[in-house]
């Protein structure tokens, strides 16, 4: 006992339905997704609205606080890449320079109110971890002439 023609036609036709989507589905490369990429944590030390001499060789970056529509401007003494991917102080650093604000900093309010406070003179060592997509600092700790603060 037979299937008709008809029968068989239809039976061809759902089976190539869904075969196809299968075959096609299994060609595409899937990577795990392990989470979101790493970034880089890096330290900035250096000046914050610190007075820029004639002869200055160092670069001057605009920061931008969270809750402050002023930009500042902070005389980088030294740029360090402490974890992250393979990353040079001079690549991100040329990734900010076209910008006319460098960094955009999100910190608590405690972290934000100690970098407003601190004086021309004063050395600041901000540990942020570096989003290039945005070029947001995420400050973790802030140092003021040695005395640290999270």
């Amino acid at each position: 006992m037979g299937l008709s023609r008809r029968v068989q036609r239809e039976a061809v036709l759902v089976l190539t339905f869904l075969i196809v989507p299968v075959l096609l589905f299994a060609q595409t490369d899937h990577q795990p997704n392990l989470g979101p990429p790493l970034k880089p944590l890096v330290k900035l030390i250096g000046y914050l609205n610190a007075p820029v001499p004639k002869e200055n060789v160092r670069p001057v970056l605009t920061i931008k606080l969270p809750d402050d529509d002023k930009r500042h401007t902070f005389l980088l003494t030294e740029l360090k890449i402490m974890t992250g991917p393979l990353r040079t102080p001079e690549s991100i650093l040329s990734e900010v320079k076209p910008y006319t604000t460098n960094f955009h900093l999100h910190a608590s309010r405690e972290i934000a109110a100690q970098i407003m406070s601190a004086t021309p003179t004063e050395q600041l060592t901000i540990l942020a971890e570096y989003s290039s997509a945005d070029r947001i600092l995420r400050v973790q700790s802030v140092e003021k002439d040695g005395s640290a603060s999270k």
